[in-house]
């Protein structure tokens, strides 16, 4: 009998490891804290630092719709942006889905970007909406896989958190 239950649990045990499990919530979270080391890397001028996380064939798209493919040019994208002496970075997370197989999830974030207008020479501060997918390589390490930023609009409300309820039914006016 004992052994029959070493052997259950043993199975289970295997099981579980393989079927992955890990709640969603603590994959975006493990995410968010790859992307704020991201973040510590521009904030030391860290090029290597900040392309390691893209994948070879990452793609972002910035808000003028520029289109950067590759780590080595998204870096030497980050590199002119922190040569800028008035360049600052702020993200606030808003929202993110990770799949049930663990292997790639999606964030969005509003993210704000102080830097020197180029043509008065004083900073500017950009209000994009990034929206950002992420695969797990093998060695279990997170990689971005694209991201697209694009213009927040001035006075735009911060974007809503999908709770996942279903909308509710439009009220029917009802004959007095």
């Amino acid at each position: 009998m004992r052994t029959a239950i070493l052997a259950t649990l043993a199975a289970t045990t295997m099981l579980a490891a393989c079927s992955g499990g890990a709640d969603p919530d603590d994959v975006i979270a493990t995410i968010r804290a790859t992307e704020q080391a991201q973040l510590d890397a521009i904030a030391s001028d860290d090029l290597v630092g900040i392309a390691r996380l893209y994948a070879d064939d990452a793609v972002l798209v910035r808000p003028d719709g520029l289109r950067l493919v590759g780590g080595a040019a998204i870096a030497d994208s980050y590199g002119d942006l922190i040569a800028d002496p008035a360049f600052h970075i702020e993200v606030s997370p808003v929202n993110g889905w990770a799949s049930t197989g663990e292997d790639v999830a999606a964030l969005a974030s509003n993210v704000d970007i102080t830097m020197t207008d180029p043509e008065t020479g004083e900073p500017v501060t950009e209000q994009m909406i990034s929206q950002t997918v992420w695969t797990r390589q093998s060695g279990g390490t997170w990689m971005i896989r694209s991201s697209v930023n694009a213009p927040r609009a001035e006075g735009q409300a911060e974007a809503v958190v999908d709770t996942g309820a279903e909308p509710a039914e439009p009220e029917v006016p009802q004959k007095s």
